[in-house]
């Protein structure tokens, strides 16, 4: 289990695994659980989310560079409050669910939901076809629908996150998430360490930037290699991006 200063455990639970149980549930990718997703998950210990990101599965190639990895994200949803976290396993099959399915099955069955909260763009089912209305017209569960939130004049997404992180403007990624841009790392026994390539990377350059709790100016290369890393023992660590240098 998760543990996080001040919260209780959070569980890690597989979708085909879930008992029934009456749940608020908030339903979505949350990739980099930004400030717009905190909005969804207000008031639900629940959260039901899909491992891999969907678009890789139904646009194979085509799959975004995700704001966290899979550890990440859990300790961020934990932060938020939330105690369970329950992963659909997503492949052509789930992709191939068709809405009634999704809510009968998932949902109300194996969830047990009696309130689930969404986003405005929210989409489910087979090509996309259920939205909030959907949800909302189904009277087993109420359904809160989260407006889209706006910060200095950008609408807080995933993928404007991700445009801003590829452009190197990590200080405006951060204010649309709520925190500093971070990405783990894996030291290569020099000064040098390296990001997953399937993550969100800054464009390479010069960034000031936090290593295991040490402000510490380092250049990003191409191939997420990072240079400037006093030489460490330990093999994995964080990288917060502050600013651009």
């Amino acid at each position: 289990m998760l543990r996080t200063p001040n919260s209780s455990p959070t569980r890690l639970i597989d979708a085909l695994q879930v008992r029934p149980g009456r749940r608020a549930v908030a339903v979505g990718t949350f990739d980099g659980v930004h400030l717009g997703h905190a909005r969804v998950i207000a008031g639900c210990e629940t959260v039901l989310t899909f491992d891999p990101h969907p678009r890789s599965v139904v646009r194979p190639g085509d799959g975004p560079r995700l704001l966290t990895d899979a550890a990440g994200k859990r300790r961020r949803l934990a932060a938020l409050g939330v105690r369970e976290v329950v992963v659909i396993p997503f492949d052509r099959e789930w992709a191939s669910m068709d809405t009634a399915t999704f809510v009968d099955e998932v949902l109300v069955g194996r969830l047990g939901a009696v309130r689930v909260a969404v986003g405005a763009d929210f989409r489910f089912g087979a090509r996309g076809m259920g939205d909030a209305q959907t949800l909302r017209e189904d009277r087993r569960f109420t359904t809160t629908v989260a407006g889209m939130v706006t910060v200095g004049g950008d609408i807080v997404s995933s993928s404007r996150i991700r445009a801003l992180v590829a452009a190197g403007d990590v200080e405006r990624a951060a204010r649309l998430l709520g925190r500093p841009h971070a990405l783990p790392a894996r030291a290569l026994g020099d000064d040098r360490l390296l990001l997953d390539p399937a993550l969100a990377i800054p464009r390479p350059g010069r960034y000031t930037t936090v290593v295991d709790g040490s402000t510490t100016e380092v250049t990003v290369l191409d191939g997420g290699v990072i240079e400037g890393v006093p030489r460490r023992e330990v093999r994995l660590v964080e990288v917060v991006f502050l600013r651009r240098s």
